[in-house]
């Protein structure tokens, strides 16, 4: 288990966190307003189809964004959602809509997303956001400093 889950982390690492992380700080360094996030829930629809030791994946968030949570199931992107998902979905798309009106997604109601700025503070959105900071830096460093 121990090896399986490092390789999960690695190739996590290397293919979507580190490469995300050195793209923030890009556009933070050119004077951007950045807002970075980590999605951590696992979809329920998940439940039965992927290993208990599978997380949230990439692009899961997805289905949220979009409002899967709303959809018949004939249409449906996520499947049977519980309340606690769909509130999820219904936060999700507040932030992205404000985003996409303003270049800022924060608005009322929400819990704040920082700027990711030289403290490199995140959201980290789950049923509960809160307020990440540091995402894997060691590994990131790793990936960024050591390896190359």
């Amino acid at each position: 288990l121990a090896i399986r889950d490092a390789y999960l982390d690695v190739h996590g690492d290397f293919m979507f966190v580190s490469p995300a992380i050195r793209t923030a700080k890009y556009h933070r360094d050119a004077g951007l307003p950045v807002y970075f996030y980590e999605f951590q829930h696992r979809p329920t629809m998940y439940r039965d189809s992927k290993p208990d030791y599978v997380k949230a994946d990439h692009a899961d968030e997805l289905g949220f964004v979009f409002g899967g949570p709303f959809l018949d199931s004939d249409t449906g992107i996520l499947g049977t959602a519980t309340d606690e998902e769909k509130s999820l979905s219904k936060i999700m798309m507040k932030y992205w809509a404000n985003f996409a009106r303003n270049g800022n997604p924060n608005g009322d109601g929400l819990h704040e997303w920082p700027i990711y700025d030289l403290d490199e503070q995140h959201l980290e959105i789950a049923l509960q956001q809160k307020i990440g900071k540091h995402l894997k830096d060691h590994r990131v460093k790793f990936w960024s400093k050591t390896l190359p």
